[in-house]
């Protein structure tokens, strides 16, 4: 016989992750939308790094922080639920470079040359677009071999991380064609659309990943439960 109080005490974690979760990534993304309402650069062309040198750039860490913070809080959801091990690891993954984007700042746009913490957060960055695509990618194969996840999350999820990925090749292009010394397109050059296009559709599979943690948290805990009502029902 199962004993309903795990299953109370699990129901409460699951609950409490997603919604922290859930309030870190709002907060961190109003962050943002102020940072950039008070920066004065052009979004199509400056890169969300260089906001850090803006009049309220502290707020560009502490956004950066906010999502590192829900992307934690749902890894601790998907392990708690009983979700694939790895989609909890690779949620750690992304959080923690996401952290360290945040810890080690780009360097100021008048630096003659890079600094070996701007490398840290030029690399930590890339490390977290990749890590959260290939997660996105992963979620949805994983969701066509089972009943767990409705099709329009796992088609959502899917959509964002191919977007994620076309907009990390743009993005990433120049930084290759400069290394072999070759010049980059004229449409390289918004390299802060592109890279938001990024983080963007980033942050939405995030919010997808979450909004069916919750819901699948939920349908997870309340089986076990009506099994314990029905057990109950045939002892009496």
């Amino acid at each position: 016989m199962i004993s309903p109080a795990p299953l109370r005490h699990r129901d409460t974690l699951l609950k409490a992750s997603t919604a922290v979760g859930f309030t870190a990534l709002a907060s961190g993304l109003a962050a943002m939308v102020l940072l950039h309402a008070t920066s004065g650069l052009n979004p199509a062309f400056d890169v969300i790094s260089i906001h850090l040198y803006t009049p309220l750039g502290w707020l560009l860490p502490v956004s950066l922080g906010l999502f590192a913070l829900g992307a934690s809080a749902f890894a601790l959801a998907a392990r708690a639920s009983g979700a694939p091990r790895w989609l909890s690891a690779l949620l750690f993954v992304w959080s923690g470079c996401i952290a360290l984007v945040a810890l080690f700042p780009t360097d100021p746009p008048t630096a003659s040359e890079y600094s070996p913490v701007h490398f840290v957060h030029r690399y930590a960055a890339f490390a977290a677009f990749c890590t959260m695509a290939g997660l996105g990618l992963a979620f949805s194969r994983w969701s066509r071999r089972t009943e767990r996840c409705p099709e329009l999350v796992a088609r959502a999820v899917a959509a964002c991380s191919w977007v994620a990925i076309v907009s990390l090749f743009v993005t990433s292009l120049p930084y290759g064609l400069d290394f072999v010394g070759a010049e980059a397109p004229w449409w390289a050059d918004a390299a802060g659309f592109n890279q938001r296009m990024t983080v963007g559709s980033e942050l939405v599979a995030l919010a997808f990943l979450g909004g069916w943690l919750r819901r699948d948290s939920a349908e997870a805990v309340a089986a076990p439960a009506r099994s314990v009502v029905r057990e109950r029902v045939l002892a009496a």
